[in-house]
């Protein structure tokens, strides 16, 4: 069984100029949810918006936050239209 899964991140728009990157490969345990990867980015780019103001798709096609991710998947996360939490709490 594995114990990584890999997965590839697009980020659009505000998203994409906060973390400084248009695609990112993240490797998260196997049976992850679309909310743990958008997590697992947030630990890396603590300054994005909190998730519930975040829409989230899975190959192509929106997706709720409790959809399962599997090896090779490509996820994308699309911003607000305006504002938003950042991830960080204080």
């Amino acid at each position: 069984m594995a114990v990584a899964i890999a997965v590839r991140v697009r980020l659009f728009a505000r998203l994409r100029e906060v973390a400084g990157t248009e695609t990112e490969a993240l490797r998260v345990p196997p049976g992850s949810t679309l909310a743990e990867v958008y997590d697992t980015l947030c630990g890396k780019h603590p300054a994005l918006p909190h998730r519930e103001s975040v829409r989230s798709a899975l190959n192509q096609e929106f997706a709720d936050w409790s959809a399962t991710v599997a090896e090779g998947d490509e996820v994308a996360f699309i911003p607000p239209v305006s504002g938003g939490l950042r991830c960080a709490t204080t």
